[in-house]
Formats: structure tokens, sequence, C-alpha cells
């Protein structure tokens, strides 16, 4: 009946009940696309702006550990779900920031490929991945020995490209150990409806 050790096996409870929720509500939005039923809530929206408001979110964080965050990106739009587009990206920047030691950095940029396709660009300067990781990241549950430390269900990844296949596109990685990573989104863009198409003007925050 100790206060103290009935605080921290409450903590360790609620905790645990989080975990299991995000992988239950990770599971399920992983079935959407599969299903089909993903295609339901697609508007026109623009990526650039959900691109920076990830960016901010996450530099909370990584002011907290010290790392340095930059953007680039020009004005471009998508047929997709808001939402999950912005999962999309927090996934992979909570990734950039949870695996780059204090005093790394983290790099986005949003540009247009030659065949006219967006490129959203996530680089860090964090710990890596190995050879033998490398084929299995988009994995579900899979988990990099090197990332068995940190918190996480082994679904972020695996999620991303599941967003991102849903709205055409895919994600591709390009790493090496303590060299970094850089993962790369493409997906198609709304042909013709920039606002900017004429001569866009790099933004940065």
């Amino acid at each position: 009946n100790d206060p103290k050790t009935y605080a921290e096996f409450a903590q360790i409870v609620n905790d645990e009940s989080r975990r299991l929720s995000k992988i239950v509500e990770d599971l399920f939005t992983l079935a959407r696309p599969d299903s089909g039923n993903i295609q339901a809530s697609f508007r026109g929206v623009y990526l650039d702006g959900i691109v920076e408001d990830c960016v901010r979110k996450i530099r909370t964080l990584a002011e907290q550990r010290e790392i340095s965050v930059s953007y680039v990106g020009e004005e471009m739009k998508v047929e997709g779900d808001e939402a999950l587009l912005q999962r999309l990206f927090l996934n992979l920047l909570d990734n950039a920031v949870k695996y780059t030691p204090p005093g790394g950095e983290v790099e986005i940029s949003l540009s247009e490929s030659e065949k006219k396709d967006i490129i959203i660009a996530i680089r860090d300067s964090g710990i890596g991945i190995s050879a033998t990781d490398l084929p299995h990241v988009f994995e579900r549950f899979y988990r990099c020995d090197r990332s068995r430390s940190q918190p996480g269900t082994g679904l972020g990844l695996s999620l991303a490209r599941a967003i991102a296949r849903a709205h055409g596109g895919d994600i591709t990685v390009r790493s090496a150990l303590d060299q970094g990573s850089t993962f790369t989104v493409t997906l198609p863009q709304v042909p013709g409806q920039n606002s900017k198409s004429a001569a866009r003007n790099p933004k940065q925050i």
C-alpha cells in the first residue's frame, strides 16, 4: 500500500495502455489503404502547408534534444487526406529526431522532380541503419537492433509507406551506420493547380 509504489505501478499501466492503443490505432489505419476506403476523404490540399505544420510541431521535441531542424520548400498541391498526410510526415520526422544524437541536424526539403512529381526528402545526421536492417525497415513490427532501446511499436514506417502508396506515391530510404538516413517520399501533384507554377519562390521556416 505504499503510495510511491502505487504511483509507479499506475504510471507503468498507463504507459502500456497508451502503447497498446497506438498499436491498435495504427493497425486500423494500415487496414484502410488495403480496403480502399481511404480514398473517400481525398480532396485537394496544399502539401507545403501540411509539411510546414509538421516541421513546427517537431521542432519542440528537437529543441529539447539540441537538434537543429531546417526546411525549404515550394508550394505544391496534392489530392489526399490531410490527417493521414500529417501522420506520414510526423512519423518520419519523429524518427529522424529520435535517432539523431544531440547536436545533430534534420533537414527537410520539398521540391518538384523532372517528371513533375513532388519530392519530400527528410535527411538526418543520426545513427543510421545497417545494410542488414535496411531491406526490412518498412515491414510491420520490424525494429532494427539499434532502435530497440527507443520506445516504439515497429509500425511507424510501415504506416508511412502505406499512406504514401494510398496517395499514389511511395517512400525510399538511403542510409548507412553512423552516417545518417534520408527518407524520400514521392507523391503525384495536382497538375496545373499550383498558384506559383510559373515562378515558385522557395520558402524556409
